[in-house]
């Protein structure tokens, strides 16, 4: 049991992200920081690696990367929670339910 608990300090980045509640979905936005929405959610379960685009207005080139993190449903919250952000800000806030 000792060892367990020695493993499980050892590798926190291996622990389980949570999935998010209603109190704490209902306080996401459109527009926040991904810093705020980690801080409010903790750190999601995937998070893909984003794709860049690139477009041209007039003389200017705007160079947009966005990713999508996901926190999944548990035995506790049957909701998945998915948010888009694009360079930085969340674009879109996403919730499934699973039976």
């Amino acid at each position: 049991m000792k060892s367990l608990w020695l493993l499980a300090a050892l590798l926190p980045g291996f622990a389980p992200a949570a999935a998010i509640p209603f109190e704490t979905f209902i306080r996401l936005s459109r527009g926040m920081s991904e810093a705020e929405a980690v801080s409010l959610a903790g750190p999601p379960d995937y998070v893909s690696d984003g794709i860049s685009t690139r477009h041209r207005h007039g003389p200017y080139t705007v160079f947009v990367t966005r990713k999508k993190m996901s926190w999944m449903a548990d035995a506790f919250t049957p909701y998945t929670t998915t948010l888009t952000i694009a360079n930085g800000v969340v674009e879109e806030i996403e919730r499934e339910k699973h039976f």
